[in-house]
Formats: C-alpha cells, sequence, structure tokens
C-alpha cells in the first residue's frame, strides 16, 4: 500500500504577505534614496569646508567625521536598496512559491486518486487472475492426461476448445492486473514529483526569505546612527580647536597641544576616528615634549589618559615603556574581541599571543607598540623591563618580515637576542622586536620608499627610549639598533634622523643602504657601525646591486656594485668548533628548506639562521650590541679600505665595458 500522506507546504505565502512586502519594498527603497540625497549634501559641505578655507587640526577632525559619515551613509544607501530589491525578490518568490506549491497539490491529488483505483483494480484483479491460471493449469491436466484413454466415471474432460479459451481468458486477466500496476507505478512517480516541486518551491520561498532577511539585516548594521554616539563630545572638541586655533593661528595647534588642553571625553570623541588618530603614529609629537608633558601628570590624570585614549597612549614615544604596555594591553585585549576581524586579522592576533611569551622564566614582555588596524598592522614587543635594562637593543626586520607573515620568526629573533645577551651576562638587558614599518614585497625591496618611511618612526622610537630613560631613571641604557636584510636600508635612514647618539649599529645580511640619503658611515648617528654577512647568502648581495643600493660587506659585493665602507666587519661563518655557520639570508632557519632557487640560499636550514641559537652571527651581535668585545668569536675588520678598492675597481670595470660596447665589441 502507497503512503496516502497529504503535500505539506509549511509557509502561508498569502496575497495578504505579498501586500505588506510590496509597501516594504517602497520603503526600503526611499530609504535608500534619501540616503543617497543626503550623501551629495554631505558632499556639498566637504567642498566648503576643504583646505585652505579651513585648515589646522579643527578642520582635519571635522573633515575626519564628514568623510566617516559619508562613506557610512553611502553603505546605507547601498544597503537599503539592496533590501529592497531583496525583499521585491522574496515577493515574487511568494507569488511563485503559491503557484508552484498549488500545482503541485492539484498533480498530488489526480495521483493520489489515480492510485486509489489502481490499487482496488489491483486487489480485485489479483484473485481473478490467479483462480483463472489455476483453471488453465487444471483443464490442461485433464486434457492431456486422458487424450488417448477413457477418463473415470463422471470424470469430465474438457475439449481442445475449452483449454484454449481458458487461457486466453487467463492471459487476458494477467494484462489487466499488468496495466493496473504500471497504472499506479505511474501514479506513484506523478505524486513523488508533485511532493518534490512542493519541497522545491518551499526551498526557493525560504531562500528567498533569508536573503531577504540577511539584506534587512545589513541595511540595519549599515546605520550611520553609531558615528552620532559622540557627537556631542565631538562638536565641543572641534569648538575647542577652533578656539584654540583662533588664538595660536591657524594650524598653531599641535598634536600635542591636543592631549593636554582637551578635556578627555572630548579628546576620546575626537580620537575616535582611526584617520586623526594615526597622524600620532605617523608624525608623533617630539619625544621629549611628550616625556616633558607626560611627567607634569600626576598618576590619577595618567591613569585617566590610558582609559581615555589607549590607541594614543601606548603608541607614544617618550611615555614609559609600563604605560604604553599598559594602555596596548587594552587596546590589544579589544581587538581580540572585535567580532568583525577578518581571518588574515585573526591570524595576526594568534601570533600576537605566542609573541608575548617571555624569552625565558620571569622575563617581563611589554606591548610596545600596537597599531592594529593600520595597513599592514604594526605592533613592537620588548623582553625585558624596557625601564630598568641595560642595555636596550632594538631589532629591526626586512622583506617580507612584518607582523602579518613573520610575527613569529620575528618575535622569535628578538628572544634569542635576548638569551645570547643574557648568556654574556646581560641578564637585565631589554630586546625589542620591532615591526613598525611596511615592510616590503619581493617587488618594493628595489626601493626605497618603504625604507624612507619606516625611518622616521625608528627614529622617534629611539628618541622616544633616550627620553625615558633621562626622564624616568637615574642609570644610563645603552641603545643599540640591529637591523636584517632591508631592515639596514631603513634603520640606516633613520640613525640619519635621530636627535641622540646611540652606542651600536649592527646591520646583518643587509640588502644594500641607500647613499643618496646615507651618504657615509659617518651620517649614522652611532658610536660604532658593525656589518656582516654570511658567505652562503646569495641573497643580500644580489639585493643589493640589483637595487642599486651600496653593500657595507665588500667581501660579497658584485663586481660590478657599489661597496659602502667604514663598518667593522664580524664572521656569521661558524668557528669550526662550537659555534655555528649560516647557510643562508633569513633569520630563522627552517627544517623543510625549499630548493634552492637561481638567487640561492633565501631560507637557512634549520637552526643556521642569523639570529639562531648558537651561531656565530648570533654571538657576534650580542657582543657588539652589549659591548662585551671580548666575547666576539673572531676577528673584526674594518671595511674601509676594501670598498674603496672594490668601488675604484668596480669603476674601471664599468669604464672598460663602456668602451667595449662603444666600440662595438
Amino acid at each position: 500500500m502507497t503512503d496516502w500522506s497529504p503535500v505539506e507546504f509549511d509557509d502561508d505565502p498569502t496575497p495578504g504577505n505579498v501586500d505588506v512586502v510590496d509597501s516594504l519594498t517602497m520603503d526600503l527603497r526611499a530609504r535608500g534614496a534619501w540616503f543617497w540625497s543626503i550623501s551629495g549634501l554631505l558632499s556639498a559641505v566637504g567642498m566648503q569646508v576643504g583646505a585652505p578655507a579651513w585648515s589646522g587640526l579643527a578642520g582635519q577632525a571635522f573633515r575626519a567625521r564628514l568623510s566617516a559619515l559619508q562613506v557610512a551613509i553611502d553603505q546605507a544607501s547601498k544597503r537599503n536598496f539592496e533590501a529592497g530589491d531583496a525583499s521585491q525578490k522574496w515577493a515574487e518568490a511568494m507569488f511563485a512559491a503559491q503557484f508552484d506549491a498549488d500545482r503541485a497539490l492539484r498533480a498530488a491529488e489526480e495521483a493520489q486518486a489515480e492510485i486509489a483505483m489502481a490499487e482496488a483494480s489491483m486487489l480485485a484483479l489479483a484473485g481473478s487472475c490467479g483462480q483463472a491460471i489455476a483453471a488453465v493449469e487444471e483443464m490442461t491436466h485433464l486434457f492431456s492426461t486422458y487424450a488417448n484413454t477413457t477418463p473415470p466415471p463422471r470424470t469430465q474432460v474438457p475439449s481442445l476448445a475449452e483449454v484454449v479459451a481458458a487461457k486466453q481468458h487467463a492471459e487476458m486477466l494477467r494484462s489487466d492486473r499488468d496495466r493496473a500496476a504500471r497504472t499506479l507505478e505511474e501514479a506513484q512517480e506523478r505524486l513523488e514529483q508533485a511532493r518534490a516541486h512542493a519541497r522545491a518551491a518551499q526551498w526557493a520561498f525560504g531562500d528567498a526569505e533569508t536573503r531577504f532577511a540577511a539584506a534587512i539585516e545589513r541595511a540595519a548594521s549599515a546605520s550611520p546612527d553609531s558615528l552620532f554616539a559622540d557627537l556631542q563630545e565631538f562638536t565641543a572638541a572641534v569648538g575647542t580647536l577652533t578656539t584654540m586655533e583662533k588664538v595660536t593661528g591657524s594650524g598653531g595647534v599641535t598634536l600635542l597641544s591636543m592631549l593636554g588642553r582637551l578635556p578627555l571625553d572630548q579628546l576620546k570623541a575626537l580620537l575616535a576616528d582611526p584617520a586623526l588618530a594615526q597622524q600620532f603614529w605617523e608624525n608623533p609629537p617630539a619625544p621629549e615634549a611628550v616625556a616633558g608633558w607626560w611627567h607634569s601628570l600626576d598618576a590619577k590624570r595618567r591613569a585617566a589618559c590610558i582609559q581615555a585614549v589607549p590607541g594614543i597612549i601606548g603608541n607614544l614615544p617618550g611615555v614609559p615603556y609600563k604605560d604604553r604596555n599598559t594602555a596596548n594591553l587594552i587596546s590589544y585585549e579589544a581587538a581580540k574581541k572585535d567580532p568583525s576581524l577578518t581571518d588574515a586579522q585573526r591570524a595576526v592576533i594568534a601570533a600576537m599571543k605566542k609573541a608575548l611569551t617571555p624569552p625565558d622564566k620571569d622575563v617581563p614582555v611589554q606591548l610596545v607598540a600596537f597599531n592594529f588596524f593600520a595597513e599592514p598592522p604594526m605592533f613592537a614587543v620588548g623582553y625585558g623591563d624596557l625601564d630598568t635594562c641595560w642595555p636596550t637593543t632594538w631589532c629591526a626586520g626586512g622583506m617580507g618580515f612584518g607582523a602579518e607573515d613573520a610575527l613569529e620568526d620575528w618575535s622569535t629573533a628578538g628572544k634569542n637576542l635576548w638569551r645570547a645577551q643574557s648568556d654574556l651576562g646581560g641578564s637585565n638587558s631589554g630586546v625589542v622586536a620591532a615591526f613598525e614599518y611596511d615592510n616590503p614585497d619581493a617587488m618594493g625591496v628595489n626601493f626605497s620608499d618603504a625604507a624612507k618611511n619606516g625611518a622616521a618612526r625608528l627614529a622617534a622610537e629611539l628618541d622616544g627610549n633616550a627620553e625615558v630613560r633621562n626622564g624616568f631613571s637615574s642609570t644610563y641604557s645603552p641603545i643599540s639598533v640591529t637591523a636584517h636584510s632591508y631592515g639596514t636600508t631603513m634603520a640606516s635612514i633613520g640613525l640619519t634622523l635621530v636627535k641622540t647618539k646611540i652606542d651600536s649599529f649592527v646591520m646583518v645580511g643587509s640588502a644594500g643602504i641607500d647613499t643618496s640619503v646615507v651618504r657615509s658611515v659617518s651620517a649614522i648617528r652611532a658610536d660604532r657601525v658593525y656589518t656582516t654577512a654570511a658567505s652562503p647568502d646569495q641573497l643580500a648581495p644580489f639585493g643589493a646591486a640589483f637595487s642599486g643600493r651600496a653593500n657595507p660587506n665588500p667581501d660579497l659585493t658584485l663586481p660590478f656594485g657599489e661597496s659602502f665602507g667604514g663598518a667593522q666587519s664580524f664572521n656569521s661563518d661558524g668557528d669550526g668548533k662550537d659555534l655555528l655557520a649560516v647557510d643562508g639570508h633569513n633569520p630563522i632557519g627552517t627544517s623543510d628548506r625549499s630548493t634552492l632557487g637561481w638567487i640561492g640560499n633565501t631560507e637557512p636550514s634549520e637552526g643556521h639562521g642569523y639570529y639562531d641559537r648558537n651561531t656565530q652571527s648570533l654571538q657576534n651581535i650580542a657582543a657588539v650590541t652589549t659591548g662585551k668585545l671580548e666575547k666576539l668569536s673572531g676577528p673584526l675588520t674594518d671595511t674601509g679600505k676594501k670598498a674603496a678598492e672594490h668601488n675604484r675597481q668596480a669603476a674601471a670595470n664599468l669604464e672598460r665595458l663602456s668602451r667595449q660596447v662603444g666600440s662595438g665589441r
């Protein structure tokens, strides 16, 4: 017997519902058009208040908020139009679903009626057909048994004509039964098709409803209302800034005066705009002014500033590292809870957790900088108490070693340096693994743009480091910089911008110095400049030559490349005993080292990177950054003479090549 349960359709897309949705469609589209008209008005306002009509920080703040509001309103307009379209499609789906469901229901009812008739015929024919077949078998048996013999008395033997007629009747009944079975099967197939059509109609209706609900949710979430949450404080802040600018003259208000003179609620509302807050990162106030301002505040005011604008205080060179860490951890915890993070941002957060683990038990870890929503994200993690440590070493990475790509590797390099310094007796040392510039890719590494952009930030951090120690600690702490690959390009430029002279600068596997900016080693504001490059590192000298920068390692400079002399060179090729050789370019080796490319040896083998433990390179970096030159493995060699000789030979080679080309040879 078949299942006679009726076809079900859960939802009831009635014409009344459709009328409601039609009305909603018009409302949504009207709302989208209204937002679009407001966006046009904001554009007109933006043209009226643009520079130079309204200059200074107040104008910047107002335009930034106006721009953010216009973006939000454009988004709201787009989302409401999309919701209107989705509403229209849902209304159309209601009509289609109802039509399809009704048609499926009629088809199912017809199929069920046919099934009932076919099953009744099957029941009736099944008995008749069986009896007829049994009768034919009996008649055939009698006819064949007594065809040539006399039957017993009262035995009725059928004639041949009667047997044939019985067989024909049985075949007719069998045919009727088979036809009824086919009718039943076809009716059951039509019933199943009707059910499938009903399910498809129900799915199409549900899909349109889901899309409509999602579009409504997006339209609601795109509302610009959130931008007006602190409007009163923001308006007051702009008014205060405007008044200050009238007193000081247009443009006379500085970022630091904003921090010092605006009430915290106004400051918080003003700096909620990421573009304005980013100015503090890209152009921080002078560290000595920041240090003086922060020192003038009482503990309660400092704590209030940290809570109000942690993204500013945490990234402000000149503020003590303990306070910067407190502020940045607030920003870090907020970022972890942000539901709108992308997969890439979540990966950075996960890597940050590993970077914040200490290099050794009880070693403080400080989040020195946290600019998570910059593009790319930028951080700095300190190992050791940077307010009291001795000495302090800043580590700048090179190509592909920004926070998005190599946060774990470069923070490991920083931890390894801290351990190596500790092994030399510097248990109170401080090391900063910095990710504070846009580390270039394989194309950008050939140009100095990223280096120049990052240099100013590094210089501010180094000056801030000196101001913190001068203003908040009674003990002097030497400050050193070690940079790898393209990081040497960036750091060398930064060290021409610092106000305070640092103790040592260490170039590791340098990708070259831009001599259009850093004309000689004397332009670098460091008491001592060191360089090292391992013989198997083929990428560093190639990168320097290909980009037109000068290689500070004359022994490895390519024949037609320029060499940058004056640094003290130390070995990284191993001591043949306890200290391992570096056999590639990257700071940390890998167990799954890839096949050598035509440039060669980008990835060192495991344990054989420049900043890997137990390498001659790391031992020597630790020795020169702590001033323990007696711990050096191998000699120090002045590169000045070799660099000058190389450059003379390279010039002669180029002159000879030029003559050969000119003569056609």
